[in-house]
């Protein structure tokens, strides 16, 4: 029989009875795995559910939200885009009438990437012929701006057989681009109203981000001030490298629908220009407004230009013309123009002589021939302010308006005797009150405001005292009193309306492509004349007294009741005068008012007086049938 074999087992010291496993479960140092906690297993998912979500966002950006971003980019490697510059809105007058029109044209684009390689060929030269340009000028001309632009233009308003033919050539780079042309209708007699286009230049392009260099843009006038109204929202037209193009199609801008009447600024500007040959002069201004409103119904300023002359591009002699000749052919004088209001000023004087008691309506003066003032600082200067002419016999204030004496305004403005007259003080703030040395805020760009002069400006500026002599200059509309036949025709409708000085507006709505309004310019107050309603009738009476028996008496052959004044200022003395008219009418309810100047007029011609005549009596003659006509 076998052995019994013996196995014996031996434990090691490091063997782990029980009673050693509960004691490591709660030792800082364990020998043996814990499980890991749940809270790990929820941080570790969550946050693979948050990054998926991520990713799938970033991935649905790209892939479908901007999908179309990415598709533009890819387009645009593969091709050049074009802006079209779209249609300017289109200007009409009060009654709908349109003063401008958009003609649609064709231009010559090169696209530079394209023809860069092709100045120089045959094809260039053909190009050339069709446009009449020299060949040799033609390729510097296309070499020099593939060098600095993009795209550019080799020639503007092609007629259809040049089109045709640069078609028929099929130069690489070369396109034809529809576009249209600005044309003023009447523009030599609109264009101080109106402004004109230009292409719009470097410093444009960097203020604003809307423009393109083939863009153009407003200059002066309604062009200007309606900028952002009238300039429309671009096409586009991609040029692919490889196959046709692509457009996107333009928006025209806003159009405006103006206070001007077509008939009214038509017929204010033929008399003026009659008036102007006749006497050999070429400056002057006018403007008509409603006096209930302040809308301006024409506004002409001369010399004149005609800014259709700026669609097709300027000659040497017309740029000289217009921007170098001392006539200053672009600046509106009605609003920019800076004169002595001369008599004109006279009503305005009257007011404040009624209204301060320095005489009363009825309280004369003995005649109109001349004061002898003594320089306080010298007596032995003595000074006599004489009348325009001599005249006898008592004036009243409402003589003194109709004949234009001199010699009243002399005495109430800077007194005289026992009559202490108002003073420059009073009469300053006055002046100022009414907006003199202020803008009137009229929708053109260029108004400048008038300047009522004191004794600081005078010790100031000149470093001398002022004098009585100033005071009695200001009271007559002359010496450093300067304002605007604007500023001069809204105080004389104040006057026609009761007081009331409106701000003056060109534009009164603005439409959408379908003629929806979506602006109105409303009429807006200013302010008023600080006078009583008594001192406004006893002026308003005196200006009807200078049309009945006063220097203004060609008006009444009108058909209807006016109030005027008329004035002549001295720009050098013994020497030139500004003419001067302002009139209303009819006189009880007005419906117009009218200033007009003319510089540099023949002494005592009355120039002013027969342009505002013959306006009037059309006005108020064929204008009316011709207006009722319309109306029915």
């Amino acid at each position: 029989m076998f052995g019994e074999k013996k196995y014996k087992i031996s434990v090691s010291e490091d063997w782990i009875d029980p009673e050693d496993t509960l004691i490591d479960s709660i030792s800082s140092h364990p020998d043996l795995e814990v499980p890991i906690q749940g809270r790990i297993f929820k941080a570790v998912f969550w946050s693979a559910g948050i990054l998926s979500l991520i990713i799938t966002a970033f991935v649905f950006d790209l892939s479908v939200r901007k999908n179309g971003y990415f598709a533009d980019i890819a387009f645009q490697n593969k091709s050049v885009s074009f802006s079209v510059p779209p249609p300017r809105g289109i200007i009409f007058d009060r009654l709908g009438r349109p003063l401008v029109k958009n003609e649609p044209v064709f231009d010559l684009l090169i696209i530079s990437k394209e023809a860069r390689d092709r100045a120089n060929d045959s094809n260039v030269a053909q190009v050339a012929d069709v446009l009449g340009k020299n060949k040799d000028e033609f390729s510097s001309f296309i070499s020099e701006n593939i060098s600095n632009a993009s795209v550019f233009f080799a020639a503007l308003n092609l007629d259809k057989n040049q089109v045709l033919k640069i078609k028929a050539i099929n130069s690489k780079g070369f396109y034809i681009v529809p576009n249209t042309k600005r044309n003023y209708i009447d523009g030599l007699q609109f264009s101080q109203v109106l402004g004109y286009v230009g292409r719009v230049n470097r410093n444009e392009l960097g203020v604003d981000d809307y423009y393109y260099p083939t863009d153009i843009i407003g200059r002066l006038g309604i062009e200007a001030q309606y900028e952002e109204y009238l300039r429309g929202e671009h096409g586009k037209i991609f040029f692919q490298y490889e196959g046709d193009a692509l457009s996107e199609d333009s928006v025209i801008g806003d159009s405006l629908v103006l206070n001007i009447d077509y008939d009214i600024q038509k017929r204010l500007f033929n008399e003026l220009f009659n008036v102007l040959k006749d006497s050999n002069r070429s400056r002057a201004a006018a403007v008509v407004q409603h006096p209930q409103t302040g809308e301006i119904l024409a506004m002409v300023s001369f010399p004149a230009y005609d800014n259709n002359l700026f669609i097709s591009g300027l000659s040497d002699a017309q740029f000289r013309n217009l921007f170098q000749s001392s006539s200053r052919p672009l600046f509106n004088r009605v609003i920019s123009g800076l004169y002595n209001p001369g008599s004109t000023i006279k009503p305005f004087m009257g007011l404040m002589t009624l209204e301060e008691n320095i005489l009363s309506p009825s309280d004369t003066i003995q005649d109109c021939v001349g004061l002898t003032v003594v320089n306080p600082y010298n007596p032995d200067d003595i000074y006599t302010f004489s009348n325009w002419r001599v005249e006898y016999g008592r004036f009243n204030l409402k003589r003194a308006i109709a004949n234009s004496c001199n010699v009243y305004f002399y005495i109430v403005g800077g007194g005289y005797g026992s009559i202490k007259g108002l003073g420059i003080e009073r009469i300053a703030n006055y002046l100022k009150s009414a907006f003199v040395d202020s803008k009137l805020g009229i929708d053109l760009p260029g108004e400048v405001k008038g300047f009522v002069p004191t004794p600081n400006w005078k010790l100031d500026a000149r470093g001398e005292g002022w004098y009585q002599g100033d005071t009695y200059n200001i009271s007559i509309g002359q010496g450093d009193l300067l304002v605007t036949p604007l500023w001069l025709n809204s105080y004389i409708s104040a006057i026609a309306n009761g007081g009331t000085l409106y701000k003056p507006l060109v534009a009164k709505q603005v439409l959408d492509s379908g003629r929806n309004i979506i602006n109105s310019f409303e009429p807006e107050a200013l302010g008023y004349l600080n006078f009583r309603e008594e001192v406004m009738r006893e002026v308003r009476d005196a200006m009807a007294e200078t049309v009945i028996s006063g220097t203004a008496k060609l008006l009444g052959g009108l058909p209807v009741k006016a109030g005027a004044k008329t004035g002549t200022a001295e720009v050098v003395k013994g020497g030139s005068v500004n003419s001067l008219m302002t009139a209303f009418a009819p006189f009880d309810n007005p419906e117009i008012s009218i200033s007009v100047l003319i510089e540099n007029a023949p002494t005592n011609e009355g120039s002013a007086i027969k342009a505002t005549y013959g306006f009037m009596k059309w006005y108020f003659g064929e204008y009316q049938d011709l207006d009722k006509g319309e109306q029915n």
